[in-house]
């Protein structure tokens, strides 16, 4: 079940039956952990490289076989590049067609993933797994390993789409925010490295909500991220690490490094174009 497991499509009885399992086998939650990795890898090639012209040909050249084998005897067969371009297609050939492409998709994903794992094209590890690195089925937010990483994705789009005028510049506005995101807020102190705060706002995350807090740190922006850490399992996709005799979690995803922490159920994560080592030693200073 570790496939429909990783790809979200259990039932919640079941999640929770492979995750109990997780707990106690460490062979399948490696292959847990490299299956994760091997569809970031997919999602960063498919987003980054577009069809080749001969992929393109095949799949228009087998979706006008599937058309013009729908068409009545008597009918000509129309070439492809010649069929009417403003017309809707009759729903019996609608089908064949949607299954032809489905089926032109679905291969060439099989083959990037082969490749990918031929050519071992993974991100760097984030680690082994440990017991605990799973969200439950009962969880509140129901997120699994398998969408852990598409959490890290979207703290780095929020953190590069940040609008220009934040939603409160008052700190003493931020208990606002609090209804919404469901853990205290307030605005950490980074003067000790030159941060200066600017201002804050709510963001969706997966139809759930974080506090983001915006700083800047000389040249860079800096993202603070406040959540309920039970919601937000970040920690089994991130790397850990002990700073200030405290585990933080640290990762990077498309050139930005995330570094985690939790405290008594709040998480703060820090996204920003600084190394590693730098937003670790950001998150680490927040009590």
């Amino acid at each position: 079940m570790i496939e429909p497991f990783i790809d979200g499509e259990l039932s919640p009885d079941k999640v929770l039956e492979v995750e109990q399992h997780l707990e106690e086998c460490r062979a399948c939650c490696e292959r847990v952990r490299f299956e994760g990795a091997v569809r970031t890898s997919l999602r960063r090639v498919v987003r980054s490289a577009e069809p080749s012209a001969a992929f393109q040909a095949r799949v228009a050249a087998a979706m006008a076989a599937a058309r013009n084998s729908e068409l009545p005897a008597t009918e000509t067969p129309l070439a492809y590049d010649t069929a009417p371009r403003n017309g809707m297609l009759p729903w019996r050939g609608i089908m064949p067609l949607a299954a032809v492409a489905a089926l032109a998709l679905a291969w060439a994903a099989r083959s990037d993933k082969e490749q990918a794992r031929d050519d071992h094209e993974l991100p760097s590890s984030p680690g082994p797994l440990h017991p605990g690195d799973f969200a439950r089925a009962d969880s509140p937010s129901n997120i699994t390993f398998a969408n852990v990483d598409e959490l890290l994705e979207e703290f780095v789009d929020h953190h590069l789409q940040a609008p220009t005028t934040p939603e409160i510049t008052e700190a003493s506005q931020l208990t606002r925010l609090e209804p919404e995101v469901g853990v205290p807020v307030n605005v950490p102190s980074l003067q000790q490295y030159g941060a200066r705060w600017e201002g804050a706002a709510v963001v969706p995350v997966r139809n759930l909500h974080a506090a983001s807090l915006r700083y800047r740190l000389g040249g860079h922006r800096v993202t603070l991220y406040v959540y309920n850490s039970t919601r937000f399992p970040l920690r089994a996709m991130l790397e850990p690490r002990v700073l200030r005799n405290e585990p933080i979690y640290v990762g990077m995803r498309r050139g930005y490094s995330i570094a985690a922490k939790e405290r008594r159920g709040v998480g703060y994560a820090v996204t920003a174009d600084l190394d590693d080592r730098e937003s670790a030693e950001l998150v680490a200073s927040i009590h």
